[in-house]
């Protein structure tokens, strides 16, 4: 028999390469794990910028307002929305459809994560009345005296309100008729609104949705609240028919869903929109714009009973108050989607 061979040489070859292999695997594990993790820090800092770019629309539907909105870049934790706005369709002199878009982005590492989504958003601007005194229907009773004036040498300076504008603006008739007692003047004096065109279509004042619960919301409603005080500037609606005296004076935007009398010394700057009826029990001034039977047809809008009105247009006092008049930018249902 041949000599027993040596065998202890195999020994060392054989632990190193068990210890190759473990290192391998692991290497691998390692790898694997750094891998995970990167694609965990990735998936998170994404997650973030779809969150800073929603943050973003959120803040477009809050703040949008016509006729030129935009919204300067938002800072999220540590990341930044850029918001874009694109006009799709006029909907009517008030009212657009814009494209808004909102670009999300996080930097990390000196890498850059970005997500961009998108909606569709009715954006409405505040109404614009075509008048110092706007009639839905016509007139009764003895005529005013006074002044009633649709030009504002100022109203350069409020270019949200356009100026000038007719005296009188009026569905139906008949308006006020000038003579020596009562001087209107305008761009032009009087004028006659084209039937088949709503008060809606035509000044973007929607009634209906004014006065609804999820209309602007009214900074108080009287009753039961109290008159805010003179010097205040407010949006006060009356949800019924009401008198209003020289103590009831202000400034702003007066709502009044049913019939408005006004006794003599009742001063007002801004917009007084009336459902009903208007009528003077006494001489009053007014600032602004004055509309009255506003809740539709044809019937008696206005009985002045022979006082005096003295009414000028005023396009700066009137864009003060319709800003508490516009509605909230709304989000078009179905149409949000996200940028690839």
């Amino acid at each position: 028999m041949p000599p027993e061979a040596d065998r202890r040489g195999f020994a060392l070859p054989s632990a190193m390469l068990t210890l190759l292999l473990v290192s391998l695997m692991a290497a691998g594990g390692f790898l694997l794990t750094w891998v995970d993790g990167q694609s965990a820090r990735a998936f998170a800092r994404s997650t973030e910028a779809f969150y800073v770019a929603e943050s973003g629309l959120a803040t477009a539907l809050a703040t949008a307002e016509a006729p030129n909105p935009s919204v300067p870049p938002v800072s999220v934790g540590g990341g930044t929305a850029t918001v874009s706005f694109e006009r799709l369709m006029e909907l009517g002199p008030t009212e657009t459809v814009y494209r808004v878009e909102s670009l999300g982005q996080i930097v990390a590492g000196g890498a850059v994560f970005e997500r961009s989504v998108g909606q569709l958003l009715w954006v409405a601007g505040p109404p614009q009345l075509p008048g110092a005194l706007v009639l839905v229907g016509g007139t009764s009773g003895t005529g005013p005296q006074g002044t009633i004036s649709g030009l504002d040498p100022f109203g350069g300076a409020c270019p949200q309100q356009p100026s000038p504008v007719a005296g009188v603006a009026y569905w139906g008739g008949p308006p006020p008729t000038p003579d020596s007692m009562l001087t209107i003047s305008g761009l032009p004096p009087d004028r006659r609104m084209t039937a088949n065109v709503s008060v809606a279509a035509e000044t973007g004042l929607r009634w209906a949705e004014l006065l609804a619960s999820w209309g602007p919301r009214p900074d108080a409603t009287v009753p039961p609240d109290p008159w805010p005080s003179l010097g205040s500037s407010s949006y006060i609606r009356i949800p019924g028919s009401e008198t209003l005296d020289a103590g009831s004076s202000g400034r702003g935007a007066l709502v009044v869903e049913g019939d408005l009398t006004l006794d003599g010394g009742f001063a007002w700057s801004g917009l007084i929109l009336v459902g009903g009826a208007l009528r003077l029990n006494g001489n009053v001034s007014i600032r602004g714009t004055l509309a009255s039977g506003l809740t539709g047809g044809l019937g008696v809008a206005a009985d002045f009973g022979g006082h005096r009105i003295d009414l000028r247009f005023d396009a700066c006092a009137v864009a003060a108050a319709a800003e508490g008049l516009t509605a909230p930018a709304a989000e078009i249902p179905g149409t949000w989607y996200e940028v690839w």
